[in-house]
């Protein structure tokens, strides 16, 4: 019955640090998915009234706009956001996640929410659960409790 524990604990940690590497995986492929290399967290810093093209098809003759703050290779930029949108989809001083072109960062494009990174945060719990569990059952096998 005691070496049941031990082989329960070891296939715990082996599936484990199998859903650990998957969410690692996962969370690579993400990366990889995004179109530009640089990476940055933005600020917005204003939200200002921006005229529209004379061709844009609302009855709003102006939009609002977020201006974003963040640092590009060492750099602090601004950028107004491109999202035609009346109201601004985003809050004053509200965190935003963007990919930008390091060798021009007035290219770039926000990142929304994304399936891999959140599937990657939860294979990752669920790794770490199963980790712990199967210590767990070690720790009972060590100690020669019997379930």
């Amino acid at each position: 019955m005691t070496s049941d524990l031990w082989i329960k604990g070891v296939v715990f940690i082996i599936l484990g640090l199998i859903a650990c590497i998957a969410g690692v995986v996962m969370k690579l492929y993400a990366a990889t998915r995004r179109p530009y290399p640089g990476y940055a967290e933005a600020r917005v810093v204003d939200i200002i009234s921006v005229e529209r093209d004379r061709y844009a098809e609302s009855r709003f003759r102006n939009r609002q706009a977020a201006v974003f703050e963040f640092y590009a290779n060492g750099k602090l930029i601004k950028i107004v956001d491109r999202e035609d949108s009346y109201p601004c989809p985003y809050h004053l001083y509200q965190k935003v996640r963007l990919c930008y072109d390091p060798a021009d960062p007035e290219q770039y494009r926000v990142i929304t929410a994304e399936r891999e990174r959140t599937l990657s945060v939860v294979l990752n719990a669920v790794g770490i659960v199963l980790i712990l569990i199967g210590v767990l059952i070690f720790i009972l096998y060590a100690s020669r409790f019997i379930l």
